[in-house]
């Protein structure tokens, strides 16, 4: 498929990677394309121009203002019938805002976010939930699955879907995070070996991701080098937080990671991977 592509950085060049080498004819979208001249590809310098006969666009770019952007940029040139992957972890209300802006010039908005970091970008095995029309979903599955398990690309419902689990997910990640840094912090204290805690929990009831995953491979390691980053991390939980507003829900959970994030960032720095949230207690 002819691919247009916006966002080339720590998740974007290794999804760029896998595209080419599916054999997608891949234009890569930068601010900067002489940053990307030793890759090889075809690199120009506005989503407009990648957009330009493109089948499929993808984009990862920070937050809404940027998607915003983008899509300005895409439909000066997005033929009827294109499909726009949006990647980014946005507000569902921005997202719904764009796919109208989209119908309106016959090209279809999917919101596609993304979990499993740089390493599941590499390997193709990222979680990918849709939120779009089924069509559309079916036209952009060739490039979907490239990028993704394929029995982990899920089409969650209409456009704001997608996003609504991916909040959910991080909402959860960054809870168990900050809850896995204090419980791991309590056995040390206690004097007991951290991995030793590690191996017992991910066989008992208090197991999660990041227990298993985050902790051995980074925190435990001393590594906070960011995989995602903390200020990532926060701005998902902030539009978690305006999307609980607006059904008028009270999660104080949510207000309590964010408050820890917000932290860690303020003491460590904003270049952090989240897992830096652990650093609040010793790590």
């Amino acid at each position: 498929m002819r691919v247009g592509f916006v966002g080339a950085g720590l998740m974007g060049a290794p999804m760029v990677r896998r595209l080419i080498e599916a054999g997608h004819d891949v234009t890569v979208s930068s601010r900067d394309p002489a940053r990307l001249a030793d890759t090889g590809w075809r690199v120009v310098g506005s989503p407009e121009e990648a957009a330009d006969g493109a089948e499929v666009v993808c984009s990862i770019v920070p937050d809404s203002p940027e998607v915003t952007a983008v899509v300005d940029s895409v439909l000066k040139t997005a033929a009827a019938g294109t499909a726009i992957v949006e990647m980014s972890t946005i507000s569902p209300v921005t997202a719904r805002d764009l796919a109208a802006r989209c119908a309106d010039a016959g090209v279809d908005y999917l919101d596609c976010p993304v979990s499993g970091g740089p390493v599941g970008a590499e390997a193709g095995t990222l979680a990918i939930w849709v939120g779009g029309d089924a069509a559309a979903i079916e036209r952009a599955r060739p490039v979907l699955e490239v990028l993704g398990q394929a029995d982990r690309v899920r089409h969650c419902g209409a456009v704001g879907s997608g996003l609504a689990v991916k909040l959910a997910n991080n909402f959860l990640g960054a809870v168990n995070a900050a809850a896995t840094a204090e419980a791991l912090a309590l056995a040390r204290e206690a004097g007991v070996d951290p991995a030793l805690v590690v191996a017992g929990v991910s066989d008992g009831t208090g197991a999660n991701w990041q227990l298993a995953n985050l902790f051995p491979r980074k925190v435990l390691r001393g590594d906070f080098e960011p995989g995602f980053r903390i200020t990532h991390m926060a701005k998902d939980l902030r539009i978690a937080a305006e999307v609980a507003a607006e059904y008028g829900l009270d999660l104080p959970e949510l207000s309590l990671a964010r408050a820890r994030l917000d932290d860690a960032i303020a003491r460590f720095g904003d270049d952090r991977d989240y897992g830096a949230v652990a650093r609040l207690v010793g790590w």
